[in-house]
């Protein structure tokens, strides 16, 4: 079973006809030709092959709900996870008030 994450499932359940969802499909099985194949078939585009077997696709929300039965899928997560903000990291932390 694909894991899917909170914001993959909101858009699987309520898409918004107008909008496109970044999402990274993490690939179990599948292959990455197969996956860029429906990608493309839904009516989106494989922007990237990423590191550990992941792309990042986006797609119209209204296809998400065909992509997350796609066999072969460890995982849909939106792009978001993993992008840090400027300012998040520990070292940016005045911890003594000065």
């Amino acid at each position: 079973m694909t894991y899917l994450s909170h914001p993959v499932r909101a858009i699987r359940d309520d898409p918004m006809s107008d909008e496109s969802a970044t999402l990274l499909l993490r690939l179990a099985d599948a292959s990455v030709e197969t996956t860029t194949a429906r990608v493309e078939d839904l009516g989106g585009e494989v922007l990237e092959e990423l590191e550990f077997e992941t792309l990042r696709v986006t797609l119209p929300e209204p296809a998400v709900a065909d992509l997350c039965e796609l066999d072969g899928l460890e995982a849909i997560e939106t792009a978001a996870t993993i992008e840090i903000g400027g300012g998040d990291a520990g070292e940016d932390v005045d911890l003594n008030g000065s």
